[in-house]
């Protein structure tokens, strides 16, 4: 049987195309997510910059903002015997200015740690003196520097000048400016402090064995010494632990992609299988066993399933490496860590497409091979068995948990957290709607048969008996409608409806204008030297950055961390507080929710014990307490967050007008004031609401969940467009015959026209009822409301798009298939 299952694929090309395409795509999206779970268990960042040092001292913890060491531990390493020599490094951004406006950031390092690398000086001599440089060879092409120029960089958030005294060239890609050690330490801005330190062994000494020796000097736990692709972690701000959200990222979206890839080969092979019940039953007729036929149509999935994954191994490696770089540009996951996909991922990404196809074609071919023959060939071209007992009870399971998730993200979760049950509560609506399809389509066409009657007419009338007559079929191609809309809608409103419960924090911003840097940061110093002005109000500052609760019932949770001027809160960020005042927040100092109060039992006078984002323990004073719009972000005084930040700087600073002041009188007085930093730009209300108010977490976050979707929602297309072409092609001999009573292409285009839409609106109603059990209680969940939050235009799209897709697949598959002639479309099997 399986010979005979290889001569078939000769003859059955259309069918076997559509379960290729369907298992080739599901198998790349598989094994790619598999790829990048590996890629974030490993979390390998191959060194750069350090790699000629064989071993780094640098913090072995995952904090947001750069972990940095003390300066004195360079000495205690370099007496350390086996090492030669011990070299500290800081690192620190640097934005070249050309012709007055910066160029792309690139990284400053003291000259003496150029040897890391190594960069050697190409031409010109090493920076030793105040105010020199050297630059890279690709930093002096961009800038059209040379030795001797003098370049304009904006540091910190500050413009200064240097003379260019080098230029070096390294077989790194890493671009980098290094200055003198004195300049260096200056421009860091953190006094006594380095980023790692690079050791360089003695001859003969092992790395390992040094490596044990100096664990035992460091002494503590927060540093470590790295080795080998751990050194990449020195250079890399966040590398750190930066895999574990591409773990969490990647099980999410492999686990949808595996469930939707389950859905799309089922039904493409089901109803492949399906158009074959005449040639199934001829077979039995002529004596062949239910066995025989099983393991050929088990023989033709598993050779076609074979040669798509075959194929599909070169090109989910492409897709993970293009995935990973998407996420890394949109800040999920470092942009240091690379691409590491061993046999394990292949081979599950492998295992689970041969197992999604088998199980397809088992199912599929079970009712063909266990039909008596004259039964088979009564029903041959007309199925209308569907139901089991085992469908009716994996159906029954799906949407009782899909009951269930509903009522816990209603009623249990709380913010966008609800989204961690609201994804799979579409899923399991989804599969239990898509197993009881065939008998829901039966209804949905008895509720839709009059109206479609009184618009179409006769051909409405012939559409509703086909669909109506063929129903199991007409439910096979709706499930795809009803994927397609369902999980756009579910999944494109869950982003967009988190988003609106957060949106808030802009919404409420009273600052009229707003101070940014082009290159990176504002310097604090900016609120004081515009506070009291003519026409200003009120200013702060706003650095962003994270910190982690230490004790109580919050213990290891993270917030958001705001750091603000106190006296400035009110007139710019619009919050009061309920309790306490904002002007005492100064010196180490904390402004808490209410929500987070009340749960932590703390009151004004506590201390509230932190971790801050570059994981310094800090003992706040509670000094004043808030109504937020959620209980993730806590006031911090700016300068206490900055001395805890990577720059030190401001994200930008926050002004509003005085009374009897215009907003653009305020924009034109705040230019003036800062017109000597060509890097600093003032921005009205509208600039400033339009960018939410500082951080672009929610942004980031809503792009990387619109890119998975679309690649979930395109692998869904495809399978709608795969159904509708198959089942449109499996009626060739039904037109022909309708042809040579007297119908013209016209009249069979009309009908199956009327029969598109009746599939598509079958889906959408099928997907509106997913997406209303998904959205509705995610909406309470989120903002104590049933309706989500995102833009109509949105849904219409998707119910445009799905429409669109069924009719267009279905008018131009029946036009190709009318391009036979009617005798001998007549004359074939099937």
């Amino acid at each position: 049987m399986f010979r005979l299952a290889l001569r078939t694929l000769r003859f059955r090309k259309g069918g076997f195309a559509a379960s290729f395409i369907a298992l080739f795509f599901g198998a790349a999206i598989v094994m790619a997510c598999g790829g990048l779970m590996e890629t974030g268990i490993r979390d390998a960042v191959p060194p750069q910059r350090l790699v000629n040092a064989p071993l780094v001292v640098a913090s072995s913890q995952s904090f947001l903002e750069r972990a940095r060491v003390d300066a004195s531990l360079t000495a205690k390493i370099a007496k350390v015997p086996g090492v030669a020599k011990a070299v500290p490094d800081v690192t620190f951004p640097v934005s070249p200015l050309r012709n007055g406006a910066p160029a792309s950031e690139v990284e400053g390092h003291a000259w003496t740690s150029a040897e890391l690398t190594p960069y050697a000086l190409k031409d010109g001599t090493a920076p030793t003196g105040d105010s020199t440089v050297v630059l890279d060879e690709a930093v002096a092409a961009e800038t059209g520097k040379g030795v001797g120029d003098t370049l304009d960089v904006a540091v910190g958030g500050k413009k200064q000048a240097f003379r260019v005294t080098g230029i070096a060239s390294a077989a790194s890609d890493d671009r980098s400016a290094f200055f003198s050690d004195a300049d260096a330490t200056r421009l860091h801005g953190k006094s006594g402090k380095v980023d790692a330190i690079a050791v360089l062994p003695s001859d003969g000494v092992s790395v390992a064995d040094l490596q044990e020796r100096l664990t035992a000097v460091i002494a503590d736990s927060k540093l470590a010494v790295l080795t080998g692709d751990d050194r990449g972690r020195a250079e890399a701000d966040g590398a750190v632990g930066s895999g574990d959200d591409l773990i969490a990222l990647s099980a999410v979206f492999g686990g949808l992609a595996v469930m939707v890839a389950m859905f799309v080969v089922a039904g493409t092979l089901g109803l492949s299988v399906q158009q074959r019940h005449r040639e199934m039953a001829l077979l039995r007729a002529i004596g062949s066993t239910p066995g025989q036929l099983r393991r050929m149509i088990l023989g033709e999935t598993i050779v076609v399933a074979v040669l798509a994954t075959a194929l599909a191994y070169p090109l989910n490696r492409v897709l993970g490496e293009w995935l990973l770089e998407q996420l890394a540009t949109a800040g999920v996951t470092s942009q240091a860590i690379v691409f590491r996909q061993g046999w394990i991922p292949i081979a599950a990404g492998v295992g689970i497409s041969l197992l999604s196809a088998t199980v397809a074609a088992f199912v599929a071919g079970r009712g063909a091979a266990l039909t008596r023959p004259t039964e088979a060939l009564a029903e041959a071209s007309l199925q209308v068995k569907w139901f089991s007992w085992v469908r009716l009870t994996f159906a029954l399971i799906c949407l009782a948990g899909g009951t269930a998730l509903s009522i816990v993200t209603a009623l249990v979760m709380s913010g966008p957290v609800a989204a961690s049950t609201a994804g799979p509560t579409a899923m399991l609506w989804a599969s239990g709607l898509a197993l009881l399809s065939p008998g829901i389509t039966r209804v949905i066409i008895a509720v839709l048969r009059w109206p479609v009657r009184a618009v179409t007419g006769l051909s409405g009338y012939l559409a509703v008996m086909n669909s109506d007559a063929r129903r199991v079929r007409v439910a096979g191609a709706i499930t795809p409608v009803m994927l397609a809309t369902g999980l756009a809608t579910a999944l494109i409103y869950l982003q967009t409806t988190s988003a609106g419960g957060g949106s808030s924090f802009a919404d409420d911003l009273t600052a009229d204008a707003a101070i940014t840097s082009q290159t990176g940061g504002v310097p604090l110093d900016v609120v004081s030297r515009i506070k009291g002005r003519e026409g200003v109000g009120a200013v702060s500052a706003l650095v962003d950055s994270t910190v982690i609760f230490r004790s109580g019932e919050d213990a290891d949770d993270s917030a958001t961390a705001l750091g603000v001027n106190g006296d400035g809160v009110q007139g710019t960020l619009g919050i009061n507080p309920t309790s306490g005042t904002f002007a005492d927040l100064t010196g180490t100092t904390v402004a808490l929710t209410t929500e987070r109060a009340d749960r932590m039992r703390h009151a004004l006078g506590d201390s509230v014990q932190l971790k801050m984002g570059d994981g310094a323990n800090v003992d706040a004073k509670l000094v004043a307490l808030y109504e937020g719009s959620g209980e993730e972000t806590l006031l911090l005084p700016a300068d206490l967050v900055a001395k805890h930040t990577t720059t030190g700087l401001a994200s930008q600073i926050l002004v509003g007008a005085a009374d009897g002041t215009s907003e653009a009188s305020l924009v034109g007085a705040l230019q003036g004031l800062i017109s000597s930093d060509q890097d600093l730009r003032v921005g009205d209300r509208a600039s400033l609401i339009s960018s939410g108010g500082g951080g672009g977490g929610e942004q980031t976050g809503a792009w990387v969940n619109y890119l998975l979707v679309g690649m979930i929602l395109a692998y869904t297309v495809i399978s709608l467009v795969n159904t509708l072409v198959i089942a449109t092609g499996e009626r060739r001999r039904e037109f022909a015959l309708q042809r040579l009573i007297g119908a013209t292409h016209g009249q069979i285009l009309r009908m199956v026209g009327v029969e598109a839409v009746l599939i598509a609106l079958g889906g959408i109603i099928l997907g509106a009822l997913v997406s209303a059990m998904t959205l509705i209680p995610f909406a309470y969940a989120v903002y104590d409301s049933p309706w989500p939050s995102g833009p109509l235009w949105i849904y219409l799209a998707v119910i445009g798009g799905a429409s669109g897709l069924t009719l267009l697949s279905t008018v131009l598959s029946t036009t190709y298939v009318l391009r036979t002639p009617p005798v001998e479309a007549a004359a074939t099997i099937s």
